[in-house]
């Protein structure tokens, strides 16, 4: 069994991303300037960026039967993960977001069908692989297997980030067994309104050793147990925003690129911000994640 750095657990998806003048109206019909094909899913995407920064990643996931099952594997592939782990289920419809990004703006609207594939179904590999890796990350797309292996992870001592959703079950436990706990701020004022730090104070009190809110266009706040203070990180200007989507999960690739190679904290809050703003500049998760020269070359030209 290879041992990887990064070890991602979670949905792999497919996104079907249409580029509109204006978003349409109700019953209009509207042509898109273009569309665009990739692949998807939040932990999936976080680690395809881990991987085109250089670090040696692997997913455990499932998708459905049929060519869009074989879409969101193969992309995964081709950008570097290691896909050995993953299960394709027979006779279960694949997962295929439609997203629509209004042209100018790079806002979007997500309407995320999961398909048929409601279990991630566990093997030895799945262990094997997360006991003998650096660091693993959850999107928590699959509670209850999620839960297994993370917990899995906590007792052999391998670090856990999480990202969570406002919908995710169970997201309070979730949160209890991160040692690295990144959310945006949709998360965040579900519970907490605008009051961030609180939010952060909170996160590193059940537990996390790292807590970070991604702000989206106002950047990022975080904190590290070490020494709890709090940290803020501007937006990484880029011009022009073509598209969002995806942008959190990059983050989180970037994030645990950095935290790997043992950076300050304020320099993996940069680095993180600037390979999310990157992203950016073209449609989709995938299209835009930058290489590590590209990121390291903004991050120097950066000045704040």
């Amino acid at each position: 069994m290879p041992k990887y750095d990064l070890v991602a657990i979670g949905g792999a998806t497919v996104d079907h991303l249409n580029v509109v003048e204006h978003f349409p109206e109700k019953d209009q019909k509207i042509v898109p300037l273009w569309s665009s094909l990739q692949g998807g899913g939040q932990a999936a995407t976080a680690v395809a960026a881990a991987a085109k920064l250089g670090l040696k990643t692997a997913m455990v996931g499932t998708v459905g039967e049929g060519p869009i099952g074989e879409f969101a594997m193969e992309t995964l592939k081709k950008e570097g993960v290691d896909t050995s782990l993953m299960v394709q289920q027979k006779g279960k419809a694949p997962a295929l977001s439609s997203i629509i990004i209004e042209d100018k703006i790079g806002s979007r609207t997500i309407v995320a069908d999961r398909g048929q594939v409601k279990n991630l179904p566990l093997n030895e590999e799945m262990y094997e692989a997360i006991k003998n890796c650096k660091v693993v990350h959850s999107d928590a797309h699959f509670p209850e297997e999620n839960m297994e292996l993370i917990k899995f992870a906590r007792k052999n001592g391998i670090p856990v980030c999480i990202d969570a959703e406002p919908h995710t079950p169970n997201h309070r436990e979730f949160a209890k067994l991160a040692d690295i706990f990144i959310v945006s701020r949709r998360f965040v004022e579900n519970q907490f309104g605008h009051d961030y730090e609180r939010a952060l104070k909170e996160y590193i009190n059940n537990g996390a050793k790292i807590a970070v809110v991604t702000l989206g266009k106002y950047g990022a706040i975080g904190v590290q147990k070490e020494d709890m203070e709090i940290y803020s990180v501007p937006e990484y200007v880029v011009e022009p925003v073509v598209d969002t989507t995806g942008a959190g999960d990059v983050f989180h690739g970037a994030f645990l690129y950095a935290w790997l190679q043992k950076w300050d904290f304020k320099k993996i809050m940069k680095f993180s911000n600037v390979c999310a703003s990157l992203k950016c500049l073209k449609i989709g998760g995938r299209l835009g994640m930058p290489t590590l020269a590209e990121a390291l070359k903004a991050l120097e030209g950066w000045k704040f």
